[in-house]
This record gives structure tokens, sequence and C-alpha cells, in this order.
């Protein structure tokens, strides 16, 4: 198997979706475990330090409610609000040393087990407490200040605070300086931490399994269509154009299978095009092939005599001309379509044109007997056109009316200005054509029976030339036929700048 069909899967749709997919999945995995834990712990931490705060701001309003005297209404109020917070309170007095050289710290415990309990510290614990008494560590938050009481992490709020030790003090006032330590543990932050990233985690996964599956429908959408848009263009290089591809969306992906069946009705009617044109070519240059050799052969073999060689090499020379005029039509005929053909605009009066053409084909219109009329809505009508071209489409329009009128028909010439544009109209009252006849009049080689029938001479060119040379001025020709009534061919061709018109409503 070739390296580049072994490997396709690398380079597939799917698997550029889901690559993109898991890439973007594992950068979004890493920004939540690296990152969401950072700013949750951080907000947690805040929303600790506030507490903290809003604590000391009631511990302060408690103390002036109570005249800075420590009773039990102090001490219920604030183990209340210690407990609800999660915060332990110690009022903390001045540090004993006792005999043994232990420091006792006498202390006010809210929020705890007890509310009062001496503290025993170390002397690192000691000195800190001290120097927040005096005023050299106040109103900042500290971590881990002590180990010997808490095994966790914590966030300690110290500050220091004059308070009366009964009421004597206070009516004698003196005053004494307690410190104010608020703890807080931060266990439950990594705890609430942990948690919020294991649901986060959790509801990402679900989510996640929920995106895969919709992006394995939407590969599917997108994949099936072209893959059944791979294999009919495989059959249709082999020739088939029976296979479309089947529309269940509304989406792009649906247009653009839309366009591809379209493409592929437009590719088989042009391989049937094709194939007709090659027909017709065929049999049109078969025809005086056949004729010119036939008549060379005879010739030769002594069947015809020299003095009827006159006779039969003028139709010789007719056959070879026809068969000239065949390749010189479908020369040009491809250069108009191809857009090289080059257009020649002049100003002129197509009224007088068409008159001087008329006058070619008067005997033609004698021998069989035919009423030409014009009908001219202004006498003079100048256009902006190529006026050889021109010319030959008008010459073609009234000979195909002279060839399929009947002995004592009619043929009208017309021409007017409608919506700004000269209109110029070739009517018969001849044989007429069916409505297949008529989708198919322009066509290359396209003669119709009737036409075959009256005409063995034409080869179905003249039409497609004069459509095209119609098409390449940016105008529109139309035909309007039926069939034992006659036909009726009409153009449009831009009005010259400098002439003066009254438009017809």
């Amino acid at each position: 198997m070739p390296p580049e069909i072994k490997h396709r899967w690398l380079f597939s749709v799917r698997f550029k979706l889901f690559g993109i997919y898991l890439l973007i999945i594992l950068i979004i995995s890493g920004c939540i475990l690296g990152i969401f834990p950072k700013i949750f712990q951080a907000y947690m931490l805040e929303r600790s330090q506030e507490d903290l705060l809003t604590t000391k701001q009631i511990i302060q309003e408690t103390l002036e409610q109570t005249s800075f005297q420590t009773t039990l209404y102090m001490r219920e109020k604030l183990d209340a609000v210690a407990r609800a917070k999660g915060i332990e309170i110690w009022i903390c007095k001045q540090p004993i040393t006792q005999t043994d050289g232990s420091i006792v710290v006498p202390t006010i415990r809210l929020g705890g087990d007890t509310d009062t309990q001496d503290l025993q510290l170390s002397s690192e614990s000691a000195v800190f407490i001290e120097a927040v008494r005096t005023g050299q560590m106040q109103d900042r938050m500290y971590e881990d200040q002590f180990p010997e009481y808490y095994s966790q992490k914590t966030m300690t709020l110290a500050y220091s605070t004059l308070y009366y030790e009964n009421v004597l003090a206070r009516e004698m006032n003196v005053e004494s300086t307690a410190v104010i330590l608020l703890n807080i543990g931060l266990r439950d932050i990594s705890n609430s931490v942990h948690n919020m990233l294991l649901v986060v985690l959790i509801v990402f996964g679900l989510i996640s399994i929920l995106v895969a599956i919709m992006i394995g429908y939407l590969a599917n959408s997108i994949v099936t269509p072209v893959n059944q848009m791979r294999e009919i263009a495989a059959a249709i290089t082999q020739g088939d154009f029976s296979k479309k591809v089947e529309i269940c969306t509304r989406d792009e992906i649906a247009d653009l299978a839309k366009t591809f069946n379209l493409m592929a009705v437009e590719l088989q009617e042009v391989e049937e095009t094709q194939q007709a044109f090659i027909a017709n070519i065929s049999h049109d240059f078969r025809s005086p092939l056949t004729s010119i050799r036939g008549f060379v052969q005879a010739m030769l073999d002594g069947v015809i005599p020299p003095d009827q060689y006159d006779k039969y090499l003028n139709i010789v020379f007719d056959e070879t001309n026809r068969l000239s005029k065949l390749a010189n039509d479908l020369l040009e005929l491809n250069r108009m379509e191809s857009g090289r053909d080059e257009l020649h605009i002049v100003r002129f009066d197509i009224n007088e044109m068409i008159r001087k053409l008329m006058l070619g084909f008067e005997q033609r219109a004698e021998e069989k007997k035919l009423q030409i009329e014009f009908k001219f809505a202004q006498e003079r009508l100048y256009v902006n056109a190529d006026l050889d071209k021109i010319q030959r489409v008008i010459y073609n329009l009234i000979d195909n009316a002279i060839k399929f009128t009947n002995e004592g028909d009619s043929i009208t010439i017309s021409s007017d200005i409608i919506n700004r544009k000269a209109s110029v109209s070739v009517q018969d009252t001849g044989i007429g054509m069916d409505e297949e006849a008529v989708r198919h009049i322009f066509e290359r080689f396209h003669k119709g029976d009737k036409s075959r029938g009256l005409n063995k001479t034409g080869m179905g060119l003249g039409l497609a030339i004069v459509k095209q040379i119609i098409v390449n001025h940016g105008e529109g020709i139309q035909v309007f036929s039926k069939e034992g009534e006659g036909t009726k061919f009409t153009f449009t061709l831009p009005l010259a700048n400098q002439v003066s018109f009254i438009e017809k409503k």
C-alpha cells in the first residue's frame, strides 16, 4: 500500500477536527489545573481576610458598648461571631514568666472549645505578642504565627486595644492594654479549593464528552457528503452520471451538494451535447465527402464520360464550398463563444440597413410570391453595434423566414424603441415550430425534421451564430412560434447616444 494511502487518515477531516478538539481540551485542562486553583485560593484568602477585618470591627464596637470592659455580654456576643465565621479570638493580657522559665499569657479564647485558658507560648510567640502590645506590629496579617497551637496553616490578624480590668479600674481610670489575635484556619480553604476543582473537572469532563459527540456528528455531516461527492466524481470520470449526492441538511454543505448535483447534470448535458455534436458534424461532413468521393471515383473509373466532367466537377466544387463554409462557421462560432471575436462598434441606421439587405432577397420573395412588409416606428433608428455582424443576424433571420414560408405567405420586418432599447423583429406566417423545436432552436446543428425536409443543405449553425452575436453585444434574442401559424424572432440593440427618440410606452 502506498504511504500516501496508508497514512491518509492523518490528513482526514475527522482527524483534524478531533486533533484540534483534543488540543483545546489539553489547553483548557492545563488552565483549570494550573490557574483555577490559584485564582480560587486567592479569592478564598481574600474572603478570609475580609472576615478577619469584619470581626475586628465587631470586637471594637462590642468593646465600646461595654465601656471596654470584659463582661459576660461581650464574651457571648464575640463567641457567637467567632463561631459563625470560623475564627478563634484571643484576647491576650501581658505575658507572665514562670519560675521554670516558661511564659504564660492570661487569655480569653472565644470561638474555640473553651473561653478562658492561659496560653503557654514559646519565646518567639511571646516576643511577637509583646511587639504587638507596644505598637511595633499592628493591623497586619501573619501566617502560621502559633505552630505550637495549630497544626494546620493559619492566618492571624494582630492588633492592640485599651480596656479596663473591672469597674473599679474604670472609675480610677486605670487603663490596660490587651492584644487581640484573630486566628482563622486555612485548611477549609484548601478543602474548598479541592472540592471546587473536582466539581469543575467533572462538569468539564461531561461537557467535553458532549462536545466530542457533537464534533463527531459535525464531522460525519461534513465527511459523508464529501465522500459521496468523491465517489460520484470518480463515477463521472467513468461516464456514469446517474448517481446523485443525498441532501438531508440546509447548510453550506447542502448548498455544495446541490451545486455538485447540478454540475453533474450539466456535465451529462455537455456529454450528450458533445456526442450529438460529433454525430451531427460527422453527418454533415460525411454527406458532401461521400458525394465528392463518388463523383471523383466515377471519373477515374470512366463511368462518367469526359464530356460530362464540367457538370460533375461543378457539383464537387459546390460540395467543397459547403465543407469550407461549415468549417468557417464552426471556427467563427468557437471564436465568438470564447470571447476572442472583437466587436467593431459603430453608429448606423438599422432601418436603412434592413431595406438594403431586403433588396438581395427580392428575387426569392417574388418566386414564392411572398408579401414583404416593413413596420418601422421611426423613419430612422440609430444603434451602436457591429455593422457587419448585425447585418449577418438580420440576413440569417430573413433567409430562414423565406425558407420556411409557403407560397403566398407574408414576412413582416419591424423596428421599435422599447425600454430605451432598439427592438427588431422578423416575423413570418410559415410552417412554425413545436415547443420542442423552439427549446433547441439556438443549439448547434439543430435543424428539426422540417428543416431537413425542406432544406437539406442547411448545417444548423446559422441561428447559433445569430444568438452568439447578440449575446456578445450584451443583448438578448427571443423566439415565438406556433406550429402551422409562423415564427417571430425579436432581438434588442443599444440605441446610439447621440439620437433623441420618442419611446413607445
